[in-house]
């Protein structure tokens, strides 16, 4: 028993067919790790939009999921007034570590009020929702267009 063997005109028309296949144009679309980042990071941003926000100042870092950044902190006393105070460069003025989205009035001459001691407390970090850029100055007041985020959600767009 023989095996037929295939025509020569068989077997060229696969071949010719397997060329063309080969040498047809491929369009990929590729983004790149970054854009994929920013994109994820909004997403994330987005979802922590109906999460509550902690407090603007922490004793520690790890006191919860928000990214903080480490402020300067004085002890500042008037009279019979002795509280912990930070001076929020968005309005050139101090805020009490216990109510700090009031400023105080006492500017920054200090007028009347003496500093008894500094210490360091852990602050919320504005960052751009889009961008994921830090907000340049560490202030109470959330800037227009950012917000607080997470470690997981920083940290994982700046791997990228």
């Amino acid at each position: 028993m023989t095996t037929p063997t295939p025509s020569p005109s068989v077997s060229e028309g696969r071949r010719t067919i397997l060329k063309g296949s080969l040498a047809a144009p491929v369009v990929l679309t590729v983004s790149s790790a970054s854009a994929a980042s920013v994109s994820s990071f909004g997403v994330c941003m987005n979802n922590l939009k109906a999460l509550p926000l902690g407090p603007f100042f922490a004793p520690s870092s790890t006191a919860d999921m928000w990214m903080r950044k480490q402020v300067p902190v004085v002890q500042l006393k008037h009279g019979n007034d002795t509280d912990w105070f930070y001076f929020d460069p968005g309005i050139n003025d101090y805020v009490r570590l216990s109510s700090p989205k009031v400023a105080t009035g006492i500017g920054a001459l200090m007028t009347g009020w003496q500093k008894l001691a500094e210490d360091a407390r852990w602050a919320l970090v504005w960052v751009d929702s889009r961008s994921g850029n830090q907000f340049s100055v560490m202030q109470v007041q959330q800037p227009s267009g950012y917000q607080a985020t997470t470690m997981s959600c920083y940290s994982s767009m700046m791997k990228a």
